[in-house]
């Protein structure tokens, strides 16, 4: 399955050491004003090669948009153009790719014959009886590329009206001082080893009443997209698993009229309840294992159900969680836009008339 979503959706295509990824965005509305840098400072965020902290692959991660986009000029519309910032959806298919231009397949050859441990490569194996073993083909950190994009997309409308979308780490290897985050994940580098985080979003500004109350709960759709990144183990939102250490006296998020406003006396629902966006803030998280590739020797299996000891050579991420920050925002975003779409939330659009420059 390569589609996301149900009116906005997304299409992702391309594999880590294919010529390059890419996706198609369907359902966003005609008129909506996009920016180009918006969305150049999202993937700026998730490609590797910025840090010493994350993968030495060097990508710029350069978005070429093919379709469903055209410039906005001083006298209306005008042909698609990426050195113009602004840009207008025409309502049809976006479309876009992303070349890789960094591939090492080479280092990656060794891999042809063997299942790295925690990996998909057993798995897809067995799913398919064939299998991209350069880097991980589908399953690679890669694609998430192609998301960031549309998430850029997607939160600009929400931007809008007002909704805004913040994701951070809060923890490292159980640490939760940020101050400790970059030593223990270099140490980790220097140890040809990995180490877990865990990424919370805050999303601020949602119009009440977005969701629905049995099986498109907005807690549950936010769950399907973010469990849907590659390395993420666990998602909770509100309180989470803590609630249960709680009374029901404790844990209940009481209702007052403050100037005729509704009001909220806390947030153990994380902005929440039966489904449905209350208009508070929403606070989810998103659990990141530790990257299973990583240079220390590991017992698996060759295509032979052979035992041998793998110790892999390729670049890697010493925590994942740190580059999966954006992407977590970006399929929050991506949830988020589609629950509005679902709501009949309208959006501010250009409205070209003929005769002004737009048609």
């Amino acid at each position: 399955m390569n589609t996301f979503g149900s009116i906005l959706r997304l299409t992702t295509f391309g594999e880590s050491h294919g010529a390059a990824i890419g996706g198609v965005i369907d359902g966003l509305p005609a008129g909506i004003e996009i920016s180009l840098g918006k969305i150049a400072d999202q993937t700026a965020r998730r490609r590797p090669g910025y840090s010493t902290l994350a993968s030495s692959r060097r990508e710029p991660d350069e978005v070429e948009f093919l379709s469903g986009l055209m410039s906005l000029g001083a006298d209306g519309i005008e042909p698609f153009s990426p050195g113009n910032d602004r840009a207008v959806t025409l309502g049809t298919h976006i479309g876009y790719i992303i070349r890789n231009n960094d591939a090492r397949s080479a280092d990656y050859e060794a891999l042809r014959e063997v299942y790295r441990p925690s990996h998909a490569d057993l798995a897809w194996q067995q799913r398919y009886g064939i299998r991209d073993w350069r880097g991980g083909g589908r399953s690679s950190g890669r694609e998430t590329a192609a998301r960031v994009v549309a998430g850029a997309i997607a939160r600009q409308p929400l931007e809008s009206i007002g909704a805004a979308i913040r994701c951070k780490l809060v923890s490292v290897a159980a640490e939760t001082d940020p101050t400790r985050f970059a030593a223990i994940i270099a140490e980790a580098a220097r140890d040809k080893d990995s180490v877990g985080g865990i990424a919370e979003c805050r999303v601020s500004g949602l119009p009440a009443g977005i969701g629905d109350p049995v099986f498109g709960k907005l807690q549950q759709n936010l769950a399907s997209a973010i469990l849907s990144i590659g390395g993420v183990k666990g998602f909770d939102y509100g309180d989470g698993f803590a609630i249960t250490s709680l009374r029901g006296s404790e844990a209940a998020d009481t209702i007052r009229v403050d100037n005729g406003a509704i009001r909220y006396g806390s947030n153990h629902s994380g902005g929440i309840q039966g489904g449905i966006s209350t208009g508070g803030e929403i606070v989810f998280r998103a659990a990141f294992k530790p990257t299973p590739t990583i240079g220390k020797p590991l017992e698996t299996i060759n295509s032979s159900l052979e035992n041998i000891v793998f110790e892999n050579a390729g670049r890697h991420d010493p925590c994942i969680a740190l580059r999966g920050v954006p992407v977590v925002e970006a399929m929050a975003a991506l949830t988020l836009l589609d629950a509005c779409l679902s709501a009949g939330v309208r959006f501010p659009s250009h409205n070209f008339q003929p005769g002004s420059g737009g048609i």
